[in-house]
C-alpha cells in the first residue's frame, strides 16, 4: 500500500480532531465550568490512529503486519507532533500567552523537560500503535459481520 495516502489522511484527521477537541473543551469549560485537561490530548492521538487502521483495512489490505504497524506508528507520531507544534504556535500567536508557557517550561530545567518529553513521546508511540491495530481489528470484525448478514 502506498503509505502516502494513509499519512495524508492521518494528518487531516489529526488536525480536525485537534480543532474539534479544542472547540469541545472550550464549550465544556464555558457551560460546565470544567476543564477537560489532558483527555483532549489523548483523544487527538487515539482517533486518527484508529481511523488509519480502519482505512488500511477498508483499502483491502487486511490486518497490518507488526513491522508495518510500528513503522506507521512512528510516522504518525512525527506527523502528530509536527501538527501539534504548529497548532500550538498558531494559537500562541493569535491568543498570546506564550511567555507564561515558556516561563513555566524554563523553570523545570532541561533534564526534567527532557524526561517529560521522552515519556510523552513513548506514551504517544505506544498509544498510536495500539489504536492503529485496534482500528484495523474493529474494521475486520465489522466486515465479517456485514458479510455474515448478507448470507442467506
Amino acid at each position: 500500500m502506498d503509505t502516502t495516502y494513509l499519512v495524508k489522511r492521518y494528518a487531516v484527521v489529526s488536525l480536525l480532531t485537534m480543532i474539534a477537541v479544542m472547540i469541545i473543551g472550550y464549550l465544556v469549560e464555558m457551560f460546565f465550568n470544567h476543564d477537560i485537561g489532558s483527555v483532549g490530548g489523548m483523544i487527538a492521538v487515539f482517533v486518527p490512529a484508529m481511523d488509519a487502521g480502519q482505512t488500511y483495512v477498508r483499502r483491502g489490505h487486511g490486518k497490518p503486519a507488526n513491522g508495518f504497524a510500528w513503522k506507521m506508528s512512528v510516522i504518525f507520531l512525527i506527523v502528530n507532533g509536527a501538527i501539534g507544534l504548529v497548532f500550538m504556535a498558531a494559537l500562541m500567536l493569535i491568543l498570546g500567552g506564550g511567555g507564561e508557557l515558556f516561563g513555566i517550561l524554563s523553570g523545570l530545567g532541561v533534564a526534567v523537560l527532557s524526561i517529560i518529553t521522552a515519556v510523552v513521546f513513548i506514551g504517544m508511540l505506544l498509544a498510536t500503535r495500539f489504536f492503529f491495530g485496534f482500528g484495523a481489528k474493529n474494521e475486520l470484525k465489522m466486515q465479517e459481520k456485514r458479510a455474515a448478514e448478507k448470507q442467506p
